[in-house]
């Protein structure tokens, strides 16, 4: 190109200096210096915490769940399109080039002109015929034109940098929501596991309660034959039996529930892990101590706030972009094509053509609304900041909330294994003294199932322990490897976090 049109030339100078750029900085939120509870330190979100339980089956359950989950998959999706949606919008951004080449015919009409200039046309004004003229009406003629084009809107004014800057901080927004994903679906599968096996643990101490209850009806039946108790005794003990039944009836469908729930955490068909698990382990869940760390060291575990945190960024560069729409567009276009009406001269000098021109638009009509979109995004920027300060705030409260659950759960676990222990002996006195002819056996079967009521209390206290543990490791941020190797995928930044 061999010109530039003092118009663009004239922008560069006057409007050179003047790009504006929007603020990309998150609100700072005020943390405590410290938990109510737990040991100061890093914060302690293990990417695998899960194994803390030293439950194979759960650590076989959460690797296949993270490889298989539809949940994980469409996030790991999503950052696909947000990494291609940022390359989109980084290369519409700069020059464009296209080349072309076309080869066209056409045909002049003999009609199309008045008589006079179809005669100078034909070099011999008033008479038919050919000649010397510029071009016969009727002719044909064939154009060769091969070249390239190009166009540039200069970012005078930071729009297209902030829009960069803008799909970039989506992308990563995305990619910290898929590692969010991940610290969610461990959980909820560790809780699941863990409410499932609690369910099938109380639904064996279902059976024996019915079974204990059966027998207190036979032996009532029994005495009352004999004179030695009333109807109304046996009816009574009926019903025990039948709300026994039901309880026992109630678990089972809720271990059923359980059982799908996990077995669609995992990708898989409701009832895929009826076999797999169908032996509960006769041990409870191990609990470990978890030492929550610093405060502050959730603002940079936590994925979901990591990418709140983005989303502020992201905003924040679209308010850049607005703001640039108000201010002139400058753009540069050009071409340098070959054009000849024969093949075997379009490559020398002669067929050389180019054109180059520069513009400046300005909005005129439109500016209340472009004003408009401004406090639009700057809305905008203030809702996702306001959402970023909602999740400190709201990690915050996971963890001592979690805190707090854990340790009562672990006063209450130790109250309840006492008390059951206490059961238990009075139940195996109670037989030694039936067989001893010292109690009558309603005394027994009381004590049985007051023994087997603190069990039952046990056991569901240690199903909340543990998923109180699961739920404080996610508080914390646990279950995603900062340490590992990213996926293209699945990278902020471009590379670890």
């Amino acid at each position: 190109m061999r010109t530039l049109a003092p118009m663009a030339v004239a922008a560069l100078a006057l409007l050179g200096a003047c790009a504006t750029h929007a603020p990309s900085g998150v609100p700072a939120v005020s943390v405590p210096a410290s938990f109510s509870k737990g040991p100061s330190g890093p914060v302690t979100g293990e990417a695998q915490w899960w194994t803390a339980f030293n439950d194979p089956v759960l650590t076989g359950l959460v690797t296949r769940a993270l490889a298989g989950s539809p949940e994980v998959q469409q996030t790991l999706a999503r950052v696909r399109e947000a990494r291609e949606q940022e390359a989109i919008t980084r290369g519409g951004h700069g020059p464009q080039v296209n080349a072309s080449a076309q080869a066209s015919q056409a045909r002049l009409s003999r009609n199309a002109l008045p008589s006079a200039l179809s005669g100078l046309f034909s070099g011999n004004p008033g008479q038919g015929g050919s000649g010397g003229g510029i071009g016969l009406p009727g002719e044909a003629f064939t154009t060769y034109q091969a070249g390239f084009d190009a166009s540039w809107e200069l970012d005078m004014f930071g729009g297209q940098k902030s829009a960069d800057q803008s799909a970039h901080d989506r992308a990563e927004a995305a990619s910290w929501s898929a590692r969010d994903a991940r610290v969610v679906l461990t959980a909820e599968v560790a809780n699941t596991y863990q409410q499932y096996r609690a369910l099938q643990r109380r639904l064996a101490l279902a059976d024996q309660v019915l079974a204990t209850q059966r027998e207190a009806l036979d032996f009532l039946q029994v005495r009352a034959r004999n004179g030695l108790n009333m109807d109304s005794d046996v009816r009574q003990q009926e019903r025990a039996v039948e709300q026994a039944q039901a309880q026992r009836d109630d678990l089972a469908a809720q271990t059923q529930a359980r059982l799908h729930a996990l077995s669609t955490l995992l990708g898989l068909s409701p009832n895929a892990l009826a076999g797999e698990l169908a032996v509960a382990p006769n041990a409870a869940p191990t609990l470990v101590d978890v030492p929550p760390g610093l405060p502050s060291e959730l603002l940079k575990r936590r994925p979901d706030i990591r990418a709140a945190e983005r989303q502020v960024a992201a905003a924040n560069s679209d308010v850049g972009v607005a703001t640039a729409d108000l201010y002139p567009k400058v753009t540069l276009t050009g071409a340098l094509q070959l054009a000849s009406r024969s093949l075997s001269n379009l490559l020398e000098n002669d067929s050389l053509q180019d054109n180059a021109s520069g513009r400046i638009s300005l909005p005129l009509l439109n500016r209340g609304r472009l004003h408009a979109t401004v406090r639009l995004r700057q809305a905008q920027a203030d809702e996702a900041a306001a959402a970023y300060r909602k999740a400190v705030f709201g990690a915050l409260r996971d963890v001592e909330d979690g805190l707090t659950r854990l340790d009562a759960d672990r006063h209450r676990l130790g109250q309840l294994k006492a008390a059951t222990a206490a059961a238990s002996d009075e139940s195996d006195a109670s037989v030694v003294r039936y067989r001893n002819g010292l109690i009558a056996a309603g005394d027994m079967l009381r004590a049985r199932q007051t023994w087997q009521a603190a069990c039952d209390a046990q056991i569901q206290a240690e199903a909340a322990a543990a998923q109180d543990m699961a739920a404080l490791y996610k508080a914390l941020g646990g279950g995603w490897d900062d340490r590992r190797t990213l996926t293209h995928e699945d990278k902020p930044n471009g590379h670890g976090a």
